[in-house]
């Protein structure tokens, strides 16, 4: 191969290479394997999970909101190191929010598994309906995160 011919294609290779090692995307979790990496139990309900992505792209996983802000609040990770915080969506437990864009509902009636009772949505009629069944309360996700 001539020498106009290998770079080019090692330019693209390169660029390749680069998209796929960022990893800026939430991890699916695998129920009764994944631990939680505040509480170290195993993620078992598929409704209330969540991923902290780092700077770096590592991902953290959680069973609760619970133990999403706790691991922030512990100190485990600077705020100014997270990347972004993905929930996972209620209604859908594959697909996962942007906790920022996310509807969030706190409802004793939710029995998530460390009792942070918060489901989470990514459509504002869902939260709605789901708010009247459950009885709860909307909440933001920077109220969370400043809370003492």
């Amino acid at each position: 191969m001539s020498t106009s011919k290998v770079l080019p294609f090692l330019f693209l290779c390169f660029l390749i290479f680069s998209f796929l090692s960022c990893n800026t995307t939430p991890q699916p979790i695998i129920l009764g394997k994944d631990a939680c990496d505040f509480c170290k139990m195993a993620i078992s309900n598929e409704h209330f999970g969540a991923e902290i992505i780092n700077k770096k792209d590592k991902a953290f996983k959680f069973d609760d909101m619970h133990c999403v802000l706790g691991f922030i609040k512990s100190g485990w990770i600077e705020k100014k190191d997270i990347k972004e915080v993905f929930v996972v969506n209620f209604e859908e437990p594959h697909n996962f929010i942007p906790a920022s864009k996310a509807f969030l509902l706190k409802s004793p009636d939710l029995h998530s598994p460390m009792g942070g009772n918060i489901a989470c949505f990514d459509d504002q009629l869902k939260f709605e309906e789901a708010m009247k069944k459950l009885k709860g309360e909307e909440i933001s996700w920077n109220t969370l995160l400043n809370a003492k």
